[in-house]
């Protein structure tokens, strides 16, 4: 049989022998006489990093290639003798002195050659527990367990390989308290994987399990991938040069190679789910799948982040605005303490602004339902933010084709920008005292304006104060924003249509009535909506525009 070298130098072309003094690239891996490696000043393979490479390490003064070296000793061993034992003779008299050969002379040296080549690709991997399909060849299972060193070990064995478990369990040097043997059906890949599951129960669930998926017939290692995907646990082979004849990798060509974990790929289909969830405003279905990724994806910082967010919007958009601030607050911290791409952190300005601003509303907002909301109607910040907020609430119902509620935030809007301007002059809408006012001609010129309109005259001025009588009272005070003055940002808004919009909404299932509002209705009424909060604005000077920014929900660049 010819014999088999793996090992020449890329320089000379002779062989490289375990008597050379030898040098291994530590970036190509290729090996090297150490004179020809000197002479050459590094690497001769083609674009090369260690061309011209100091073997000293600046740091620590060490040969950088001083372990790579060990591994290509320990490489030339495992050939020079694999090639020996291929010679011996395969009869079957033979057979237990060529096993005893591999067993003692060659698979020590490949264990220790395995678990050095290895080291670095494990160095930040901490593997608690390792669950394993057992087949018909131990070798590749015991290279896994003595790189791994798995404090838990589980194999999954069929009738026909557990004669298979003494040798894996002894050579592995597993003590009885370490591993569990579960025997399975397989050709059911549903039966390994209820088995994997009760088995990460036990583990408490914990995140540091690999699952190995090298032995084992396909029904196996197919249902051991899956539940190791779906419960996010690291998946893993020993891949070799195959020897059909000896039905084995060659000795010393074993490596382990450590798998992306598929729920990578289904994350990246969940995640678009979720972006897209976010975007139609649907923040409690995003948190979901968020809080679903961050459990499963291998870096789940991001999800953290955008998990939180859609919690803070969820907060929000139900005017549950103490947790939406914290919330929020929490998002920010997360950002900056993640140190997230630089598309992430213009946002968080925003985010801590939109958390002060929702903290200061929470802190005059009436707490039970006989609190008054004087304080709140006579604070600016406050109201500028709960009438963006509301507006906000309106325009995402909108989208959503809610046009009822929509249309009933709407509605609500102009009811608290008219108690806000009663406000300045000191009445309470709830319970309004007009001992500071001149009540005879107050009350005249707010009957003579409900008289024009054909609605009956009042005694005595309102108590307590309705939609329509509000905006009545402003017009007899003169306010500036009032009917008469929206002439002032467009067409001027007559109370006839004023009272003819509102008596719409008044038919609306979510007032009044039991009729649902269309589109187009709620159209007509936002229009007349937003030229009232138009005027609003410009009396209360504030920038409509900065304003409707300042109170959007910021929507980060999902892909950062």
């Amino acid at each position: 049989m010819a014999q088999y070298n793996p090992q020449s130098c890329p320089i000379c072309d002779f062989s490289v022998k375990t008597t050379d003094k030898i040098i291994l690239c530590p970036d190509c891996k290729s090996t090297y006489h150490e004179r020809c490696w000197r002479e050459n000043s590094g690497c001769a393979i083609f674009d090369c990093k260690a061309k011209g490479t100091d073997l000293k390490n600046s740091s620590s003064g060490k040969t950088v290639t001083e372990d790579a070296n060990k591994i290509a000793e320990l490489e030339i061993q495992v050939s020079e003798l694999v090639n020996q034992w291929l010679d011996m003779p395969a009869s079957k008299m033979e057979k237990d002195e060529v096993d005893e050969f591999y067993w003692n002379k060659i698979f020590p040296i490949v264990c220790d050659l395995f678990n050095r080549k290895e080291a670095e690709k494990l160095a930040h991997k901490k593997i608690n527990g390792l669950i394993l399909t057992l087949g018909t060849s131990p070798q590749p299972l015991i290279l896994s367990i003595s790189a791994c060193k798995p404090e838990k070990v589980l194999f999954l064995y069929t009738a026909q390989t557990e004669i298979y478990l003494d040798e894996i369990v002894g050579r592995a040097g597993l003590k009885p308290s370490q591993y569990d043997k579960h025997l399975v059906m397989e050709t059911d890949p549903l039966d390994i994987y209820q088995k994997v599951l009760g088995t990460w129960e036990k583990w408490g669930r914990d995140k540091n399990i690999a699952v190995d998926i090298t032995g084992g017939t396909k029904s196996m290692t197919g249902g051991l991938a899956m539940a190791g995907g779906l419960l996010g646990l690291q998946l893993l082979y020993v891949a070799g040069k195959f020897m059909p004849e000896r039905r084995m990798p060659r000795p010393g060509t074993e490596c382990l190679e450590l798998l992306p974990n598929p729920y990578q790929v289904f994350g990246v289909l969940k995640e678009r789910e979720a972006a897209e969830l976010l975007r139609n405003k649907d923040f409690q279905g995003a948190k979901k799948i968020y809080q679903e990724l961050v459990v499963n994806v291998p870096d789940p910082r991001k999800f953290e982040v955008l998990s939180s967010l859609a919690r803070a919007y969820h907060s929000w958009d139900g005017l549950d605005f103490s947790t939406a601030a914290l919330t929020l607050k929490e998002v920010g911290q997360l950002i900056k303490k993640y140190r997230l791409t630089e598309s992430w952190l213009p946002k968080v300005r925003t985010l801590f602004l939109q958390a002060y601003c929702l903290e200061h509303l929470h802190s005059v907002m009436p707490s039970k339902p006989n609190d008054t909301a004087f304080p709140l109607l006579q604070d600016k910040e406050a109201l500028e933010t709960l009438i963006f907020t509301i507006y906000h609430g309106a325009l995402r119902r909108a989208e959503q084709g809610l046009w009822d509620t929509a249309s009933l935030l709407m509605y609500r809007l102009l009811e608290i920008m008219s108690q806000r301007r009663l406000a300045i002059y000191g009445l309470d809408t709830a319970d309004p005292d007009y001992s500071g006012f001149k009540q005879k001609d107050l009350l005249s010129s707010f009957n003579a304006i409900r008289s024009n309109l054909g609605m009956i005259t009042f005694g005595e001025l309102p108590s307590p104060i309705g939609l329509m009588d509000g905006y009545i009272l402003l017009e007899a005070l003169e306010d500036p924003f009032s009917l008469m003055q929206t002439e002032q940002t467009g067409k001027r808004i007559h109370f006839r249509k004023f009272l003819n919009e509102n008596q719409k909404r008044n038919h609306s299932i979510l007032a009044h009535g039991y009729i649902f509002v269309t589109s187009k209705q709620y159209e007509q009424f936002k229009t007349m909506v937003d030229q009232l909060l138009e005027l609003f604005c410009k009396v209360e000077e504030v920038k409509m525009s900065a304003a409707l920014e300042k109170y959007a929900m910021v929507m980060p660049d999902i892909n950062a």
